[in-house]
């Protein structure tokens, strides 16, 4: 190995756990949840405040009433005209599933804090034996820009979601001050309140409530997803160096067969490849209430977005279509994203299969190939990223989302 790759592959394992999560902290402490702020330290005795506790509370409060008045505003507008409701749909049901994820990391966030702490010892584990290759490193460094990209996709939608009312505010300002002319009803969610509002007071209070329901709805949807795509990731590396360091047992097993240190590698490997499937079953426990979420809600909300998308066209409204079309990307892009990762760590840790099935067991010792073929035994039951055993979570799972979302869009549409 040359000289700039060993320095190369010196600086990688030099990188530490937190450079990769420290956004993802932030996120869950901007949630209220102000402990995970010791995640990374050493001091095992920190102990949740009891005001740390019901923090999250607060936001997950604001945006149920939120809920609630668009519930109370669909209930009444089905009865006007149906034909508005869409748009109330797309909105009650992205609000409802930030919610529920707000939630699940709330009453389960000491599960949440010990697993990360586990992912930073098992990366601390694998940077001091060097088993972090430039591969790898590039798995980790892709799936933080894509936590950054999807904050800038967010970010954008949050933009285009909320600007209207100060446009048509801005422009009030600068054409005439008259607050009789002004047009209160110009609001950021499609929701009415239980009084009346007329003056500019009430506006502004308002306002300021939707934009907080907003900015929750941010970082509750982009806590969620970046969560789900960096511990999938995190977890799926570490199915990636059992299988280098199979490969890499294999070629020292020919080259020197007598070397006693192959066994106790080996039996790392195995006890590493059953706290695999551990972290895979955790995963798959934790995050299966928001999948199976993602799943049904996205679904109606694909085919609600299309309608919406449609209608503006149609009634040639520019500044509606794109609010419309940038949420429709957002929602296929968090369905799309959470299939691509479930399949990419089920296909991780199959990986292991593989990398025992075809190293060179048949020629070694009693002892090697029984070890091997524990590993193997293991493997036989396959992991899926399943949603209480009845969905299968994957690319194909995508489509068939995608698919309903078109036959109840086009059943819509004739309605319409």
């Amino acid at each position: 190995m040359s000289e700039t790759k060993m320095s190369r592959i010196e600086t990688i394992n030099s990188v530490p756990f937190e450079e990769f999560f420290n956004a993802e902290i932030r996120m869950l402490r901007y949630m209220g949840l102000s402990w995970f702020n010791s995640v990374f330290s050493n001091d095992e005795n920190r102990r949740e405040k009891w005001w740390e506790k019901i923090t999250p509370l607060f936001g997950i409060l604001i945006l149920s009433l939120m809920l609630y008045f668009l519930t109370v505003a669909l209930i009444n507008i089905i009865t006007i005209d149906i034909t508005l409701a869409p748009e109330m749909f797309t909105a009650l049901l992205s609000s409802s599933l930030c919610c529920f994820k707000a939630i699940r990391c709330w009453t389960h966030r000491k599960e949440l804090f010990d697993f990360i702490r586990q992912l930073k010892v098992l990366w601390d584990t694998a940077a001091s034996n060097k088993f972090i290759t430039e591969n790898i490193f590039d798995s980790v460094v892709y799936a933080k820009s894509l936590r950054n990209q999807l904050a800038v996709g967010l970010f954008l939608l949050v933009v285009t979601y909320g600007f209207s009312p100060y446009v048509i505010l801005c422009s009030h300002f600068l054409s005439h001050r008259d607050e009789y002319f002004f047009n209160f009803s110009i609001i950021v969610y499609p929701i009415s309140y239980p009084f009346e509002v007329n003056t500019f007071p009430r506006y502004f209070i308002c306002l300021f409530f939707e934009q907080t329901v907003i900015l929750l709805c941010y970082i509750y949807w982009l806590c969620g997803d970046v969560m789900f795509i960096q511990l999938t990731t995190h977890v799926g590396i570490h199915s990636t160096i059992l299988v280098n360091r199979l490969h890499n047992l294999d070629r020292v097993a020919i080259s020197d067969p007598k070397n006693k240190n192959i066994y106790h590698e080996l039996s790392d490997i195995v006890a590493s490849h059953y706290q695999q499937f551990i972290y895979c079953h955790w995963l798959r426990k934790f995050f299966s209430p928001i999948v199976l979420f993602v799943t049904l809600i996205n679904g109606a909300n694909l085919c609600f977005s299309l309608f919406r998308v449609d209608e503006e066209i149609n009634d040639r409204n520019w500044s509606g279509l794109i609010v419309n079309v940038v949420h429709l990307l957002a929602v296929f892009g968090q369905t799309i994203l959470y299939c691509m990762h479930a399949e990419i760590l089920s296909a991780k840790l199959e990986e292991i299969n593989y990398a025992a099935y075809f190293c060179d067991w048949t020629n070694s010792d009693e002892k090697f190939r029984a070890m091997v073929l524990m590993i193997m035994k293991r493997a036989q039951k396959e992991f899926k990223f399943t949603v209480y055993g009845i969905i299968t979570f994957n690319l194909n799972q995508f489509t068939k989302i995608v698919n309903a979302a078109m036959s109840y869009f086009t059943l819509l549409r004739s309605f319409g």
